[in-house]
């Protein structure tokens, strides 16, 4: 199950009218760091399904490495089946931007974790 696909599922944040105001406020605010573990959170939900319709019934176990902003470099979501582990390392602009790029970028990496943990 890729981003695009999750996207359409359960609707992201991004795309309600207030996507825009929160993306552009001040970085202070509750509200971003509340987007970008929404959009978090839907990775973790899109890998968990896309597992286990490959056939791993194991309940995905996650850790991070965040940190606020682009200027911290790679945000990093480590994933775990019984058995196997990804490294899911996305910039924080490709989490939080919902251009075509960004979101192929995001297609991508749930796609690379889905691969690693079957």
């Amino acid at each position: 199950m890729g981003h695009n696909m999750l996207r359409s599922r359960h609707g992201r944040a991004a795309d309600s009218p207030n996507a825009a105001a929160v993306m552009d406020s001040d970085p202070l605010t509750v509200e971003v760091p509340r987007e970008f573990h929404r959009r978090m959170a839907a990775i973790i939900d899109a890998v968990q399904t896309g597992i286990w319709q490959e056939g791993v019934h194991d309940l995905l176990g996650y850790a991070t490495d965040y940190a606020f902003g682009q200027q911290r470099g790679l945000q990093t979501l480590v994933l775990k089946s019984k058995h196997r582990s990804a490294y899911v390392r996305l910039h924080w602009d490709t989490v939080m931007k919902d251009t075509v790029a960004e979101r192929k970028l995001v297609d991508d990496a749930i796609r690379n974790a889905i691969g690693e943990l079957r």
